[in-house]
């Protein structure tokens, strides 16, 4: 092999690799977008289903999260807010996780009891 096929394949190995580097970044991004998102979702929803009285907010979370591809791995009730954690898989990367919280304007709290 001549030296400029050597040098040419270099080059090519080492823009692979950077394009399989970039990929498993764009991959990782995307997956923690997901995740922020069904764990929006996921709280709005529930905090609408405590909003209504609903037997089990953290159940209707959990069902939300499901539809958009994730995991509920958490969900807790202070009061009228739902406070929720989420996971997406990214394979071959770690899981995402992601936090939300929904409930009423913290203004809007001092008008409302919670039966």
């Amino acid at each position: 092999m001549s030296t400029g096929a050597a040098g040419v394949l270099a080059w090519t190995g080492a823009s692979t690799l950077l394009i399989a580097g970039l990929s498993l970044l764009g991959g990782g991004t995307l997956a923690q977008a997901r995740a922020a998102t069904a764990a929006d979702l996921a709280a709005l929803a529930g905090a609408d289903a405590l909003a209504v009285a609903h037997g089990d907010p953290c159940g209707v979370a959990a069902e939300v999260a499901s539809r958009n591809d994730a995991r509920l791995t958490a969900c807790e009730l202070r009061e009228w807010d739902v406070l929720v954690t989420v996971e997406v898989v990214a394979a071959p990367l770690p899981e995402r996780t992601a936090r939300a919280r929904a409930g009423p304007d913290p203004r809007d709290q001092q008008t409302v009891t919670r039966p």
